[in-house]
This record gives C-alpha cells, structure tokens and sequence, in this order.
C-alpha cells in the first residue's frame, strides 16, 4: 500500500538566499530600469503612433527616408567621425607626452587638459563664436596673411567640429594616456635597437598595445558627438543641424513627439550599434 504523501512546508530560515552579488548589483538594476529602460521603452511606443492612425504603425520610420532625414542622419554620422578622426589625430602626441613625462609635468599637463571641462559647454561655444565670427581673430589673421577671399567658419561644419573636438579631446586623451603608461619603455628601446623608426615603433608597438584606451576613449568621443546639441545649434546655426537639434524642434517647437521619439529611437540603435562594433573589433584584435 502506498504511504500517503507528506507536504513539508518550508520556513522562511530555509528559503533560498540571493547572492551576495545579486544584492549589489539589484540597486543598480532598479535604478537602470527606472530611470533609463522605462523612459526609452514608453519612448519606443511613442514612436509607434501617429495622430491619422489610432493603432500602431511604423509610419513614422517610414518618413525616415525622406531625403531631408537622410542628408540629417548623414551629415550627424560624418561629423561625429570627422571629430572623432580629428581628436584621435591629436591625442596621441598629447598622452604619449603625458605618459612619459615626468610626474610634475604630466600632473600640470593633466590640470590644464581637464580645466576647460570645469567651463560650461555654452560659454566655450560663445567664446568660439567671438572667434569665428566676421569681425573674430581667425578671419583677421587670415586676411592679414594675405587671404582675402577667406569668408567667416561660423554656422558651417567646420565650426562645428572644431568646437566639439575642443569638447571632446580630452575624453579620448586621459584612457590614451592610461594605456600608454602600461607600456614598458623597454619594449620601445627594444624597438629602436632592433632598427625601428619613430612611425614603425607607433604602428607595430603603441597603437597595437593601446588599442584597448583607444577603442574605449574613441567610442565614447563618437557617442557624444552623435548625441551633441548645443554647439551644432551655436556654432552651426539653422544651416548645420544634427539629429540633436531636430530632436529638440520636433518636441519643443513643432510639439510632435511621434517624430522627437522616433529620432531618437534611431539615434540609441546607431549608439548601441557603434559600441557593439567598437567592443567587437577591440575582443577580435585581442583575441
């Protein structure tokens, strides 16, 4: 004869304990979750309808192919690489100077790199306004040195990048300058007693070693500049407009937050995309 079976309640002592990871961690996640995942998933819905159709549809992604949003999502993409490329350019020198000098110099070299991010992005856009403007001191000395036919860079693509580079280099120089501070001189002087100049120890011995600062410092310089709205709308005008801007008109002056939210739907995908590709050739390279 079968025993009846018996049901063992459990007590509260006997249930399973989380981890202490997962306790540390779940702030963190309750935090991401209402703060970034639950606006970015009510903006996905926003995104979803218009005010002709009462269900959900995928028309305002569909306007996305319009040629005006086309040459917006391009000229966003060129300009956040151009700046990138440029900040690249320049901070190489910059963090091999700092990480191979001495701690004094490398301490006031990082305090002069770090101050202008104490200034308001606003008030150094104002600054570069002075400067680029018709009666500004770079139109002056060009005319001074003979180019007469040199015309203003204020509200054009050149002004623009060059005050996001001024913004943004030194977020690509400080993970530089930590990566290039762990490689050991020695290897350089290896390098140079094997017969290598100053090009193919930078190619064959610090670009490969630091790519890891690159990579990080890079991403992070293209995601701010694909993301950037107040120095296109300073230094750009209505002339240079970004995905930022077109953001902020859709919601704020057009109040059509169908479009706002699609954009910037659009602009997390290429933001997430861009960081998976960067975090994928950075495990290729070093794996």
């Amino acid at each position: 004869m079968a025993l009846p079976s018996v049901t063992t309640r459990r007590t509260p002592a006997s249930w399973p304990r989380p981890s202490a990871g997962v306790v540390l961690v779940a702030p963190d996640l309750i935090y991401l979750t209402l703060i970034l995942l639950a606006p970015l998933g009510m903006m996905a819905a926003h995104s979803l309808y218009t005010a002709n159709s009462p269900g959900m549809t995928l028309a305002n992604y569909a306007r996305l192919a319009d040629p005006y949003f086309l040459r917006l999502l391009g000229r966003t993409a060129r300009i956040a690489f151009e700046t990138t490329a440029i900040c690249t350019i320049l901070a190489y020198p910059l963090a091999y100077f700092l990480a191979r000098a001495s701690r004094g110099t490398a301490t006031l070299g990082l305090v002069l790199l770090l101050t202008p991010l104490m200034v308001s992005p606003v008030v150094r856009a104002f600054g570069w306004m002075v400067l680029l403007d018709r009666q500004g001191l770079v139109l002056s000395l060009a005319r001074g040195l003979g180019f007469t036919d040199a015309r203003p860079l204020i509200y054009t693509e050149t002004a623009v990048i060059i005050g996001l580079v001024h913004l943004l280099l030194p977020y690509l120089v400080l993970p530089l300058t930590a990566s290039i501070e762990r490689i050991s001189p020695m290897l350089e002087e290896a390098a140079r007693n094997l017969g290598a100049g100053s090009f193919a120890l930078f190619r064959d011995v610090i670009l490969p070693l630091s790519l890891p600062g690159l990579v990080s410092g890079a991403l992070l310089v293209f995601v701010e500049a694909l993301s950037a709205f107040v120095l296109p709308a300073l230094l750009g005008g209505r002339k240079v407009r970004m995905i930022g801007n077109e953001v902020f008109d859709s919601l704020l002056v057009a109040f059509n937050q169908a479009q706002a939210s699609t954009l910037t739907v659009v602009l997390v995908v290429l933001t997430i995309v861009t960081v998976g590709a960067g975090f994928g050739l950075s495990r290729m390279r070093g794996g």
